[in-house]
């Protein structure tokens, strides 16, 4: 699975508002933020649409433990979009 760092480099510079390219580049610095065990989960249930069931066979844990880390990660995720975006990717634009 692809995240992150490895994407950034496709992501085109110009911004075309919070939903643009920029935008984008910051949810992804934001998700590599997040430690390993939040980001699977959150991608897995987030992105893949599996259930919560499914994530859990998939990483090999209980799914009340499955079910309490994308509730962490975004709130993370949320937390470093709102106070502390990457200064390294605000002085790029």
């Amino acid at each position: 699975m692809r995240v992150g760092s490895e994407v950034l480099g496709e992501v085109p510079a110009k911004d075309a508002g919070p939903d643009g390219p920029a935008g984008m580049r910051d949810i992804l610095a934001g998700l590599d933020a997040l430690p390993e065990e939040q980001r699977s989960v959150l991608l897995l249930v987030g992105v893949e649409d599996l259930s919560y069931d499914e994530a859990a066979r998939v990483l090999d844990l209980p799914v009340g433990t499955v079910m309490s880390r994308p509730s962490r990660a975004r709130g993370k995720l949320r937390e470093f979009m709102e106070n502390g975006r990457s200064a390294v990717l605000r002085r790029v634009r």
